[in-house]
């Protein structure tokens, strides 16, 4: 056949594209050369490409999901068509990965999930480092895997997402089987105990919408307003994201991440959080001080250490209502308080726990507990302050109770006024503020029981 003009050239070339389009993933490009060299393009078209995918096809299929904040990976495929030059098979990249057999490789793994989860796996950045450490996995691990990377990597933003998957993948990398498949189940449990969280009841009530029925919310500026709003609901992702971070930043023995993991597994959520916060805030040297006291904690028992210490990272635990004359509400919200004032009081706990024991612990928790999470660190240190000068009046069973009796209502009495003082302040800088007259204390935001009385709490800190 004899061509003649440019057409019937551009005409062969573009069929010849076509021919070969089964075997890439992406359109090729195509380069024209003279008429003169067209005869190394017939030839070449005789030569079929070989597909080194074995057909794989399942990112042509590929639709946008809802994980924002990832990119979606799929195979990249190159080549250019030059009429000068016979035509060569095209090359490949998937994430790290060039060499055909290394994307075949991850492919496979790919091919382990179904659904969604293919879909969310495909989420990660293919790298050797992922596919050596989700090799040593079972379907139900890279399963239970899956789905936490994402979950803790989505809805994660520029400098902020640093590819926190990534990280976790570098962490899980360096544990051994058995630490491996204690840490994927343990994801897996708080995955689960996210999906069954519920926010707290209001001790005020809500309206038809859902929303509390106050008259106004006092607040400091620099608050994190999404997380302190009340139907934030942010709790059940947070616990996920807090583990990653704990496995990313702490050092912890074989056997340390092995017992921790037993206890998050066994616990609600509210106790995976005060777990996790108190692991994260202390030194390293103490995990061993943690574990032990964790071992002689009663989940199911009342008072219950874990969902005591759970106040402390609990926006709604940061807030107390008052009620004014007129039977309405307002609330002073309050930011959780800073690593350091946690980590003094998970010091004091410790303290505590090593010098006395658990029983003297449980029998602090019965005064404490129900009392705004604020004063909680003032409460610790000023019982071992004067345990300390006095220790003839800790002599009987009974002693904390005694000492509860004559400090708790002071203490809690003037952070009250510092509290209502607050919504005083905070009213009096309001374009138009509200006739708020005096306030009562009514609830704080820990204490769910109190809706359920006739009649409001009594305080012996009005104004």
């Amino acid at each position: 056949m004899k061509l003649t003009n440019f057409n019937q050239i551009q005409q062969i070339a573009l069929q010849k594209v076509s021919a070969n389009r089964a075997a890439e993933f992406k359109t090729a490009t195509t380069l024209i050369e003279p008429q003169g060299n067209l005869s190394k393009l017939e030839s070449a078209a005789s030569t079929p490409l070989h597909d080194p995918f074995k057909g794989r096809r399942f990112n042509l299929d590929y639709t946008p999901s809802s994980y924002l904040g990832m990119k979606h990976h799929s195979i990249v495929s190159s080549n250019t068509i030059n009429m000068g030059e016979p035509i060569t098979q095209p090359s490949y990249r998937y994430g790290d990965f060039t060499d055909h057999d290394d994307i075949n490789a991850f492919l496979d793994q790919v091919d382990r999930l179904d659904g969604e989860l293919k879909n969310m796996f495909q989420h990660l950045r293919p790298t050797a480092e992922l596919l050596e450490l989700v090799q040593k996995m079972s379907d139900e691990e890279l399963a239970a895997f899956t789905q936490f990377a994402v979950k803790i990597s989505s809805h994660l933003f520029g400098i902020e997402n640093k590819n926190i998957s990534e990280q976790l993948i570098s962490s899980l990398s360096k544990l051994s089987d058995d630490a491996l498949s204690s840490t994927i189940a343990t994801m897996g449990e708080l995955l689960q105990q996210g999906n069954e969280y519920k926010k707290p009841v209001s001790p005020i009530g809500e309206n038809e919408n859902g929303n509390e029925t106050l008259e106004m919310i006092s607040m400091p500026e620099n608050i994190n307003w999404f997380k302190s709003n009340y139907s934030a609901n942010t709790a059940k992702y947070e616990l996920a994201n807090n583990y990653a971070d704990l496995l990313i930043e702490k050092t912890f023995s074989e056997g340390q991440l092995i017992q921790l993991n037993d206890h998050l597994s066994e616990s609600t959520l509210e106790q995976s959080s005060g777990i996790i916060d108190m692991m994260n805030l202390v030194k390293t040297h103490q995990n061993d001080d943690v574990l032990a006291m964790l071992n002689e904690v009663d989940k199911d028992g009342e008072p219950n250490l874990l969902d005591y210490l759970s106040q402390q990272t609990n926006y709604q635990a940061n807030k107390q209502y008052y009620q004014m004359d007129n039977g309405k509400f307002v609330a002073q919200q309050d930011n959780i308080s800073s690593d350091s004032n946690r980590r003094e009081l998970y010091n004091n706990i410790l303290n505590a726990y090593n010098d006395i024991g658990m029983g003297w612990i449980n029998d602090a928790l019965e005064q404490f507990t129900g009392t705004p999470a604020q004063i909680q660190n003032e409460l610790w240190q000023t019982l071992l302050d004067d345990k300390e000068k006095l220790p003839e009046q800790f002599t009987r069973s009974d002693s904390v109770e005694a000492w509860a009796l004559k400090n708790i209502s002071r203490i809690e009495g003037a952070f009250h006024v510092a509290q209502m003082n607050k919504i005083y302040d905070y009213n009096s800088e309001r374009l138009i503020p509200d006739l708020i007259g005096d306030l009562t204390f009514f609830s704080s935001g820990n204490v769910r029981s109190s809706v359920d009385s006739e009649e409001p709490q009594s305080a012996e800190n009005q104004p």
